[in-house]
């Protein structure tokens, strides 16, 4: 399960990018909810926010290792992670190789999705963001007794 999540939110992260990267202009936008959601095509070289932007051996290394982190974490405790922890990983570590393959190849990210209340982002990051919320959540249920979802 775990590999299949990551492989499938990867895939979708790269098919995305590559959707709009072919049929958008830089830039540009395409109004889906007026006031509410757009497409708008942008280039980010840094993290979230644009945070330590034109950082990308930093942005690289520190992905890769984290990444590899979780693999090597997933591999050795999997028989004792319950499923919400297995998919919360999963959804990191394919956020976190969508965007690594973004990063490597095209020295940065294509973001698209703008929800006018927070920063354009893209696929990788809903993928990240909802397995670090899902995470949280498994954890603190952990410490009240229940341990799945």
């Amino acid at each position: 399960m775990f590999w299949i999540i990551t492989v499938a939110v990867a895939a979708l992260d790269q098919i995305s990018k590559l959707i709009v990267a072919r049929c958008m202009e830089l830039e540009s936008t395409v109004e889906l909810i007026p006031g509410v959601l757009d497409l708008t095509y942008i280039r980010n070289d840094g993290a979230a926010w644009g945070i330590l932007s034109g950082r990308q051996t930093l942005l690289i290394v520190t992905t890769a290792i984290v990444l590899a982190a979780i693999c090597v974490y997933v591999l050795k405790y999997s028989s004792r992670l319950n499923r919400a922890e297995l998919v919360s990983l999963a959804l990191i570590a394919g956020g976190g190789i969508g965007n690594l393959i973004s990063r490597a190849f095209e020295h940065g990210v294509v973001d698209f999705l703008n929800i006018h209340l927070i920063p354009i982002f893209n696929v990788a990051d809903i993928g990240v963001t909802v397995g670090c919320i899902l995470l949280m959540i498994s954890l603190f249920r952990a410490d009240n007794g229940k341990t799945d979802i």
